[in-house]
């Protein structure tokens, strides 16, 4: 039962480093002159980062075949990913970083409140509730809030 809690409070902690990698990613963006330089210079060091770690664990490189029968849609994280980090560096010196990343988590939510509720991508369906789209407005009228005042 504390796990899940622990847990929460983890993912919580990793929230906030999303808003410092987006700040210093903006302001990468701006010593290299444009966004889109910033979003691959932070791919190519995490990537390092990741070869890096995959060295220190031995971890197995996956084989080919293996590969090949990985549905396509599964390798579309990477471009999601590269227009998440290329949208932050670019919108967070017109909008800031709380707005920013508020709105982003607004869409988040909206997303995965329907991704629960059908249950795609072979998750457990998790209905619709009041208490669901409630917190979901909320963090929506939270972003207005954010930003008018």
């Amino acid at each position: 039962m504390y796990l899940k809690y622990v847990l929460t409070t983890i993912a919580i902690l990793i929230g906030g480093l999303l808003a410092i990698q987006g700040s210093i990613n903006s302001q990468l963006g701006g010593f290299l002159k444009h966004p889109i330089q910033a979003s691959f210079t932070n791919f190519l060091v995490g990537t390092i980062c990741l070869f890096i770690l995959n060295l220190i664990l031995r971890t197995e490189m996956p084989k080919g075949e293996v590969l090949a029968q990985v549905p396509f849609y599964l390798f579309l994280g990477g471009i999601l990913g590269a227009i998440f980090v290329s949208s932050v560096v670019i919108l967070i010196p017109k909008i800031g970083v709380a707005t920013m990343l508020g709105a982003t988590i607004g869409g988040q939510m909206i997303v995965a409140a329907i991704i629960d509720h059908f249950g795609w991508f072979s998750v457990n369906p998790q209905p619709f509730s009041i208490g669901k789209i409630a917190g979901i407005v909320f963090i929506i009228v939270g972003v207005f809030f954010i930003q008018r005042f």
